[in-house]
């Protein structure tokens, strides 16, 4: 018998920062992505609602932005050591951890934890609803520069695999062209790195290097991921997303 998978990037995603999950049910989530021959966990580690992955120099991203998640549950985080014995459990089992810091929005854990990431300089308020869109990081600034090469840097020295995945959806309040010059100053730290960027369809508005992956949730952006000869991940929101 001669048998193969008919594709190499079988794959789950896990959104742990809107709904907090510790170390043992992520462990279960393994052991049932293993049984299926799954060889791809996204860990979906911040967004508005919480920041999960503890980083060295930036305590208050837990101790604020890990503390809440949708609804009234008191969220949670992931020490480094924690995120590692992930990851090291992933790979006993043939699957690949691909972490995702979601930039520049869905950041409202950040926002609140940090003023100075903010063009205002004030904190936000922690956030435990649904809306999206409304979130940014101050574009161009040195601190929220140093900000994300600062997170990027650690997650990659945590991360054994190729990818980082750095978000990029739903930036409605981050103006267009400050977007596409974010997103191209991160795809290039990703790849100074030595690591291949991996980004939601959205970040195809930027002119990106050929090796980035672009994850497609709903299909708007198919002229400019085939102009840049982008690899696609295909997760249809429409039909592949559960509640």
């Amino acid at each position: 018998i001669t048998d193969a998978p008919r594709f190499g990037w079988r794959g789950v995603m896990l959104d742990v920062s809107r709904h907090f999950f510790d170390v043992t049910e992520v462990f279960r989530f393994i052991d049932a992505m293993a049984l299926y021959k799954m060889n791809r966990l996204h860990l979906h580690l911040s967004d508005d609602q919480g920041w999960r992955l503890a980083i060295d120099g930036y305590p208050e991203l837990t101790e604020v932005g890990g503390a809440t998640q949708v609804g009234d549950g008191p969220g949670g985080f992931y020490s480094q050591e924690d995120y590692g014995r992930i990851v090291g459990y992933a790979a006993a089992r043939h699957v690949m951890v691909v972490p995702e810091i979601d930039l520049p929005g869905h950041t409202n854990a950040a926002l609140s934890s940090r003023p100075e990431l903010n063009c205002d300089g004030q904190a936000t308020e922690p956030y435990r609803g649904m809306n999206v869109g409304f979130s940014s990081l101050c574009i161009g600034t040195p601190e929220t520069d140093h900000f994300v090469d600062t997170v990027l840097t650690q997650l990659a020295e945590l991360t054994p695999g190729p990818y980082l995945h750095i978000g990029g959806d739903e930036a409605q309040s981050t103006e267009p062209a400050e977007y596409r010059a974010f997103i191209e100053r991160v795809d290039a730290k990703v790849r100074e790195l030595g690591k291949t960027t991996m980004g939601w369809e959205d970040i195809a508005a930027a002119d990106l290097d050929p090796s980035t992956v672009a994850q497609v949730w709903r299909d708007e952006h198919a002229d400019r991921i085939a102009a840049q000869s982008l690899s696609i991940v295909a997760s249809p929101a429409a039909h592949a997303y559960l509640d």
